[in-house]
């Protein structure tokens, strides 16, 4: 039983949390900013070269992800967190979200 709580805490925590971002993303105009091609194309373009800080702050500003200072070193270890963004910048402008 304890479980169980606990799977549903854990679930609705993070519908909350999804659901704060989506607004977040909303307020900031996201919604109204970039097409879904504009979102998925800069997060190809980020995929096909994870090491191109270009392509990352690009995929960055249009997700409303913030770019810590020194992030050009080590571009590539943001990937998870510009695809989550990008999904959720793309899930505000009701596009499929790539998989």
């Amino acid at each position: 039983m304890k479980y169980l709580f606990s799977v549903l805490i854990i679930a609705l925590l993070t519908a909350c949390q999804s659901a704060t971002e989506l607004q977040n993303a909303y307020s900031k105009g996201l919604a109204n900013s970039y097409s879904c091609g504009q979102i998925n194309s800069a997060l190809a373009a980020y995929e096909a070269d994870k090491n191109s800080f270009a392509a990352f702050k690009q995929i960055a500003v249009m997700s409303g992800l913030v770019i810590e200072p020194g992030a050009e070193a080590n571009v590539s270890s943001y990937f998870d967190n510009v695809k989550s963004a990008a999904s959720v910048a793309l899930l505000v402008q009701g596009c499929p979200v790539k998989a």
